[in-house]
């Protein structure tokens, strides 16, 4: 399989922990205090969606090291950027944020970046 289709299946993962990490944040209390004792650390695992998120992590991240192995960093690291293209879709989309035009504007500007790397 190509680094490239690794490199955006990570890239998919990343995005999908985030949006787990955002909707399960939504639903409970958190600070980061919580980590530091066992009824908080007992709170976050029980929220099913904290822990989901880790684990889209954790083979973002497997996929990420295979993508490194067989490519170029200079040439797989840029698509992390279509994070920030992929989470503003989702924020609109899932979790009703507000888009201003310039920050649309910088979403064209890192597509246009990624093709122009991919290209290369």
């Amino acid at each position: 399989m190509s680094p490239l289709i690794f490199a955006l299946l990570s890239v998919l993962l990343g995005a999908l922990g985030q949006v787990l990490w955002k909707y399960g944040l939504s639903l409970m209390e958190f600070s980061p205090e919580m980590f530091f004792n066992l009824k908080g650390l007992i709170k976050i695992v029980s929220n099913g969606w904290i822990p989901a998120g880790i684990l889209c992590y954790f083979f973002s991240m497997t996929l990420w090291l295979k993508a490194l192995k067989e490519a170029e960093l200079s040439y797989v690291y840029p698509l992390i950027s279509l994070n920030f293209v992929i989470l503003t879709v989702v924020g609109v989309l899932l979790f009703h944020e507000n888009v201003t035009w310039l920050r649309v504007l910088g979403i064209l500007l890192i597509i246009s970046g990624i093709v122009m790397v991919a290209q290369s």
